[in-house]
């Protein structure tokens, strides 16, 4: 195991856990909720969007405190768009949802991936 993913499993040990059947029930109602107010599925997407953006905001700003407590040195590990990505897959995915991801596919600028 590598230590990005050896950090993302500590960090994992360390997550409060949620119940996988109660976030499901609770995403369904926010989405059935949204789908009455909004009736326009465009606007209904809009909104899941800009739902979803605000959660991302608040993950990415709760791996960097816990990465940081945690005494990875993202300031040392994250030179480019490829090592933050690697940091990422392997820790922030690791942290959150138990598992890591792989990345690959950059672009020839190195600006994008997937």
């Amino acid at each position: 195991m590598t230590s990005k993913a050896q950090a993302g499993t500590a960090l994992w040990a360390k997550m409060p856990k949620a119940n996988a059947e109660l976030f499901a029930l609770t995403y369904g109602s926010l989405v059935t909720e949204l789908v009455r107010d909004y009736e326009d599925p465009i606007e209904v997407n809009a909104q899941l969007d800009r739902i979803g953006h605000s959660i991302g905001v608040r993950c990415v700003d709760e791996f960097l405190s816990k990465a940081d407590v945690a005494g990875m040195g993202l300031s040392t590990q994250c030179n480019n768009l490829r090592d933050t990505a690697e940091v990422v897959a392997k820790v922030g995915f690791k942290m959150f949802l138990g598992v890591t991801a792989e990345v690959g596919g950059f672009s020839q600028d190195q600006r994008s991936f997937s």
